[in-house]
């Protein structure tokens, strides 16, 4: 008997031992993992990886995904866990899958890897972790945070709908600006509910989930762009790009991110070509298109560095 209860124990303690520190699934099937967390309410956790290149994403995976701490963080949190892999490895995903990521890269607007998002079954975003974290307490710490934000979001939200008129109007416009003003553009459903009651627009939301549409549309038009002038430099190349850039800067629509980014290539052309006064001219025109983006922040460095040298060459 003493020898069968120690054999009983052994079995259960290797079972705990499992259960503390299997992983947690992760969903590949992006419709399928919406349409989960739609019907259940659960918070959906977006990973925007590059598993077989990007050491950060890999570091992430490895240090902070793949631990008890995360897993039991999130079954505590009854969260929805789904990969969107983008592998340079030939063969490692099928080239429809791979597009289709790509695509919902651009809709969200992710340009860093890796990037994370936290969302509801919707597919409305309500928080964005770029990069990962020293420790896996660090990280856990954001998505707690990002918890608190969904949360007062809810909450928020549900005291508006009790209100009428002006005031829940006002209401709701408070709620949605919890969240980071990128993120905004997504909550198309509360957007819609601001719309009706801002006829004449005061608040400016009308437009919002139509720019996210539009910004996708023009990061999927510089992709092209850029693969179309790909390669090795050449001055024929180089001239050719920029005159194709410069054309697209005339179009008026031009979302300000995007004509920052146009501009900056534009700049970068004639910087190749020792044409430091009209390098410094588009790096201007950069700056100015969004100048209070972090992207404008960093060409400031371009900015002096160029102005320098063209003092020198007085």
């Amino acid at each position: 008997m003493k020898n069968s209860f120690f054999s009983v124990l052994g079995v259960l303690s290797l079972a705990s031992a499992v259960v503390c520190s299997a992983s947690p699934v992760w969903e590949t099937d992006w419709s399928k993992a919406l349409e989960k967390a739609g019907k259940s309410g659960q918070p959906v956790l977006v990973d925007f990886t590059g598993s077989d290149w990007c050491p950060g994403c890999i570091y992430l995976r490895k240090n902070i995904f793949d631990t008890d701490a995360f897993a039991k963080y999130a079954e505590d949190n009854h969260l929805v866990l789904v990969e969107l892999d983008f592998p340079r490895t030939e063969g490692k995903m099928p080239p429809e899958q791979l597009k289709f990521h790509e695509e919902l890269m651009r809709r969200y607007g992710i340009s860093v890897f890796p990037s994370v998002l936290m969302m509801e079954g919707n597919g409305a975003p309500y928080a964005k972790i770029v990069g990962p974290s020293r420790t896996v307490e660090e990280y856990l710490k954001k998505l707690a945070a990002a918890g608190e934000t969904r949360l007062k979001l809810k909450e928020a939200v549900a005291a508006a709908r009790a209100l009428e008129g002006k005031e829940k109007l006002e209401k709701l416009v408070q709620a949605i600006k919890l969240l980071p003003e990128d993120l905004q553009p997504y909550q198309k459903e509360l957007i819609a509910e601001i719309s009706a009651l801002d006829p004449e627009d005061k608040y400016g939301f009308a437009g919002k989930a139509e720019k996210a549409v539009t910004l996708a549309a023009q990061r999927l038009m510089m992709e092209q762009f850029y693969k179309k002038h790909a390669g090795p430099f050449s001055a024929e190349k180089i001239r050719a790009g920029q005159e194709e850039a410069l054309q697209m800067l005339e179009k008026r629509d031009l979302l300000p991110a995007i004509r920052l980014e146009i501009a900056k290539y534009v700049s970068d052309g004639y910087a190749l070509e020792r044409n430091y006064p009209k390098a410094l001219e588009y790096l201007n025109m950069a700056r100015d298109a969004d100048p209070e983006s972090p992207a404008a922040k960093k060409l400031e460095p371009w900015i002096n560095n160029m102005q320098k040298i063209i003092n020198k060459e007085k």
